[in-house]
């Protein structure tokens, strides 16, 4: 692919954002998410949790397995309470675990 075409998907148009746009968007913001949720985590759970998405006053947690999702359901209301310190989390009322591979 020549160098302008990849510069013109990259660039910002006043608009509208272009889908790559948002999907870079979006996977920076999961990454920000994840790390920061995975600093309040207890450390067995840190590796196996990823951030996916806040919908609404629920934040979307991927687990890779059932055992870790069963984990941070029974710890979901101490984990908000974490969360609310957090600037991307100050709104968050629960936690929804699921389970998936990512």
């Amino acid at each position: 692919m020549p160098r302008a075409k990849i510069d013109e998907l990259l660039a910002e148009r006043h608009d509208r954002r272009t889908p790559l746009q948002s999907l870079l968007n979006t996977a920076a913001d999961q990454a920000a998410w994840t790390a920061e949720v995975r600093s309040i985590l207890p450390e067995s759970l840190r590796n196996a949790c990823q951030a996916r998405s806040i919908r609404g006053d629920a934040l979307v947690l991927v687990c890779l397995d059932s055992a870790t999702a069963t984990r941070v359901r029974f710890l979901a209301a101490e984990l908000v309470e974490r969360l609310k310190a957090l600037p991307h989390f100050s709104k968050i009322k629960r936690i929804k675990a699921k389970v998936a591979a990512y």
